[in-house]
């Protein structure tokens, strides 16, 4: 069975779950700008679309 592929509301809804775990998880914190957190979601959502990868932007 071929593998469905992601809408890009899809992969940015799994891009932004997946770095608030991130944060969460360790001594980290978002960049106080929410403008650049979003553009990096964003490209980590990009990414995974078009190489199966949430490879950092």
């Amino acid at each position: 069975m071929a593998k469905r592929e992601l809408t890009p509301e899809e992969a940015l809804q799994r891009a932004v779950r997946f770095s608030e775990r991130y944060v969460h998880r360790g001594p980290y914190e978002f960049f106080p700008e929410p403008e650049v957190v979003a553009e990096v979601q964003k490209g980590l959502a990009d990414n995974e679309r078009k190489l199966g990868y949430r490879y950092c932007p």
